[in-house]
């Protein structure tokens, strides 16, 4: 749970560092962390490879950015760990209000499959995180074990944020500054999106 909902501008990239759980590990050059503050510090706004893939839906053409937050954390039920997103923005456009959660990846991962995670962590915890996530996201009857719980949480982050800002979107986008498919792990990003597409 957020304790302080006061937020103030940041005066450069290395600001984002103070709001990393591993400061020491994560705020490295070419790592995510350190690659996303670095993107959205230098944007007049949105960064231009996300604006980019905005403007390809009618909806979000020359959507503007109120607000972002770096490593906002969103509160889930089922456990005292919330999902800590790189980004979380506001956007506008002529047609909608609409929040954006962002997940940065260089040399990461996704984080752990839903079966590996089911099993890190308390019987009951699970049933109902999972069970929230599931509902929140709308994915029924699915085979989900082999996906990786990063993403579950991070839409469902995103689709919470919305109906707290009475948005009409809610949208999650992973920001790569990787291009190869295989170290930037785009086969999991695939996979969940045709589960949580369908």
């Amino acid at each position: 749970m957020l304790k302080n909902k006061i937020f103030i501008p940041t005066k450069d990239a290395e600001c984002w560092s103070d709001f990393l759980v591993d400061k020491n590990k994560q705020w490295q050059k070419g790592f995510s962390a350190m690659e996303t503050a670095l993107s959205w510090e230098k944007a007049d706004g949105l960064p231009p490879e996300i604006k980019k893939i905005l403007s390809q839906e009618a909806e979000f053409k020359g959507a503007e950015l109120l607000l972002a937050i770096p490593e906002y954390k969103v509160s889930l039920p089922g456990g005292s760990s919330p999902s800590q997103n790189d980004v979380f923005a506001v956007l506008t456009s002529k047609k909608s209000l609409s929040v954006m959660t962002v997940e940065g990846k260089a040399k990461e991962d996704f984080d752990k499959t839903i079966d590996s995670w089911k099993n890190s962590v308390s019987k009951t915890g699970v049933e109902k995180r999972l069970g929230f996530l599931i509902e929140t996201i709308g994915i029924k009857d699915k085979d989900i074990d082999s996906l990786r719980y990063q993403l579950f949480h991070r839409l469902a982050s995103s689709v919470i944020m919305a109906e707290k800002f009475h948005a009409k979107n809610a949208i999650m986008i992973i920001q790569s500054f990787n291009d190869n498919n295989k170290e930037n792990h785009f086969d999991d990003f695939a996979k969940f999106i045709c589960i949580s597409s369908n």
